[in-house]
């Protein structure tokens, strides 16, 4: 995890970033809830290596279904899940069956979806559909 921080620069920047690079979420994308009942902040940033994050945060007891921005030509894999039993919490490159573990997401992933566990956080990447 401390390796794919220092990879994403916007995880590591001295300022708060700025709207030009910050989107704020709430359960569908643009739509956050800044009330004080909300259990539930997720946010895209723009990163210079990463391309664009989403990081959410699910401090609810209940699971919640979160809707992803839409990107024409691209498409979210996830990297962090920490609803998830290691080592499948964080899906590096060198994790046997990373690929079975991503394609089980696919049909929410592919509907632009993603299924939260109660009191988790996750992190996704958006990468080229190819």
């Amino acid at each position: 995890m401390t390796k794919f921080r220092k990879e994403c620069e916007s995880l590591g920047l001295e300022d708060f970033p700025t709207s030009e690079r910050l989107r704020w979420h709430g359960h569908q994308p643009g739509k956050p809830d800044w009330s004080e009942a909300s259990r539930f902040v997720a946010f895209t940033m723009k990163d210079e290596t990463k391309g664009e994050i989403y990081v959410a945060f699910n401090t609810s007891h209940l699971l919640v279904v979160v809707g992803l921005p839409e990107c024409s030509g691209f498409r979210w894999e996830p990297v962090v899940d920490t609803g998830k039993e290691a080592p499948y919490d964080f899906l590096t490159d060198g994790l046997p069956d990373r690929a079975v573990t991503v394609y089980q997401f696919s049909h929410f992933l592919n509907s632009n979806l993603y299924p939260m566990l109660s009191y988790s956080s996750i992190i996704i990447v958006l990468r080229p559909d190819v």
